[in-house]
């Protein structure tokens, strides 16, 4: 310390309350899964409109996650600079993006839950889990995901075959 100059004081950390704390996590919560469905897509981050200044803010998925993480270890918000050529289509508004993500979750399709297939039920020719059709016969292997839900749920394997053939799905 220099004479003549005080000390600097450490300021106290700000400590939220359970309920900014638990509205933080939650936003933490709905960031990994916007994150989830929208990164695949090319989008980089999120668009919020600040209630202070009245502009928007882009923040990429990284650095909001980190000013949140911050934001609940020391119950202040992390200053950052106004994002430098940005490219507006390549960002989501926050409130679209978390009313998507509700949307996909009330009916049912829950992120990154997939059926795979690895054969062919009719010609057994094996292929990587991402394929549409079988490579050897053609056949398109939708009925066989929607057949693998079916039983997933619960319903009887004779009961899910006979309602895809009822459904017009060739048998397999």
């Amino acid at each position: 310390m220099e004479e003549g100059f005080p000390a600097a004081e450490e300021p106290e950390p700000y400590e939220l309350s359970p309920q900014e704390r638990h509205d933080v996590e939650a936003d933490l919560e709905d960031l990994g899964k916007m994150h989830d469905v929208f990164s695949p897509q090319g989008v980089k981050g999120v668009v919020i409109a600040c209630q202070d200044c009245g502009q928007n803010h882009f923040y990429e998925w990284d650095l909001l996650q980190d000013n949140l993480e911050h934001m609940l270890d020391t119950g202040e918000p992390r200053m950052h600079e106004p994002a430098f050529n940005i490219h507006e289509d390549e960002y989501i508004q926050w409130d679209y993006g978390k009313g998507y993500v509700d949307a996909l979750a009330d009916a049912g399709l829950q992120q990154g839950r997939t059926i795979e297939i690895t054969q062919c039920p009719w010609c057994e020719t094996p292929f990587d889990t991402g394929y549409q059709y079988c490579p050897r016969c053609g056949r398109q292997l939708g009925a066989i995901r929607l057949y693998q839900e079916l039983l997933d749920r619960g319903i009887e394997d004779r009961e899910a075959r006979a309602m895809l053939v009822r459904a017009g799905y060739e048998p397999f």
